[in-house]
């Protein structure tokens, strides 16, 4: 078999029918939709039952609610694909998204291949938001020159914009860390691809739509765990790009990329309706401004708004921080 699509179902009724469709109307001849109903509590578990009689292509997988990490890592264990991709259960996907990415996999014989993505934040199904990305060119790299445009190839988080030799997967145990559940397990997964990967390959198309869905909730607490993704995965990467030279040879690459992480940390008690009081914020800030501090960043490589966090927190000026962070994701 050519490519298994791993979706992850969780309380996904509305959504995961369309979400699957959309695959189907790929070309490519041999490809498996693995749905790993993940202990649902609506009628999704049925639904990808009806599926699975519905279309050849599709096989359902029922397992106890572990999250999204544990259902990946559980289809990665049964997938008979040569290559893997992966899709959210409430996104879509246009033509292409399987075939055209194996076509690219195959004719580099690539480790991993990279793609593009179209963005979209939705309040009530209306678009609030929309942006694409797309890599640049069709160009493969080698080896250590991986790393001369790691900027690039670093542009996309999500493992959806990815297609990945299975073999490879399983050669260096590359896997997902369950014990995230809101945050950076793509990030983690990514930076364990490319510090092992030989071929990576840029396909400059975007295929997978990315849907985020707007739902506020001026009661939301600060969620721990999305911090803990953070600093775990600035924690890898930073590690990478010393080990692989990025941060001696690339300083303004390697500075933009740590700045994200303090930027995200800084954001991550107001974005998605969740609240932050002055004290937790406090804390974040103080250990955004230590780590830009420790790594020794460079405020004339970042962009304005990066600019203005960064000088913030140098003068530890916290108040206007949050009171910033308040307007602006309120």
């Amino acid at each position: 078999m050519k490519v298994s699509v791993i979706i992850p179902v969780y309380n996904s009724e509305k959504y995961v029918r369309t979400a699957v469709e959309s695959i189907l109307k790929d070309p490519l001849d041999d490809f498996e939709i693995m749905l790993i109903d993940d202990g649902s509590t609506d009628s999704s578990g049925k639904i990808c039952d009806e599926l699975q009689k519905e279309y050849s292509k599709i096989v359902t997988y029922h397992k106890p609610n572990g999250g999204m990490c544990s259902a990946r890592n559980f289809a990665l264990q049964h997938a008979k694909g040569e290559y893997i991709t992966f899709m959210d259960n409430d996104d879509i996907c246009h033509e292409g998204f399987v075939g055209e990415n194996y076509k690219i996999a195959k004719k580099y014989d690539a480790d991993v291949v990279r793609f593009g993505r179209e963005y979209l934040v939705l309040d009530h199904d209306k678009t609030i938001h929309r942006d694409v990305y797309q890599p640049k060119k069709e160009i493969a790299y080698y080896d250590d020159d991986i790393y001369n445009h790691y900027e690039e190839i670093r542009e996309s988080n999500g493992v959806w914009t990815g297609m990945y030799r299975k073999s490879f997967l399983d050669e260096h145990n590359i896997r997902f860390d369950e014990t995230l559940r809101h945050g950076h397990e793509d990030t983690l997964f990514n930076l364990d691809a490319y510090k092992h990967a030989k071929t990576i390959a840029m396909n400059p198309h975007s295929y997978y739509v990315w849907m985020r869905r707007y739902e506020h909730s001026s009661s939301a607490k600060l969620n721990q765990n999305r911090l803990d993704g953070i600093y775990k995965a600035l924690k890898v990467e930073n590690d990478l790009m010393t080990e692989k030279g990025v941060r001696s040879s690339y300083f303004d690459v390697y500075s933009r990329r740590i700045m994200n992480y303090c930027a995200e940390s800084i954001i991550a008690g107001f974005a998605y309706g969740n609240t932050c009081t002055f004290s937790q914020f406090k804390k974040i800030c103080k250990r955004a401004r230590k780590i830009i501090n420790n790594t020794y960043i460079r405020k004339k490589h970042l962009d304005f708004k990066s600019k203005v966090v960064f000088t913030l927190l140098k003068f530890r000026l916290y108040l206007v921080l949050f009171v910033l962070c308040k307007i602006l994701y309120r």
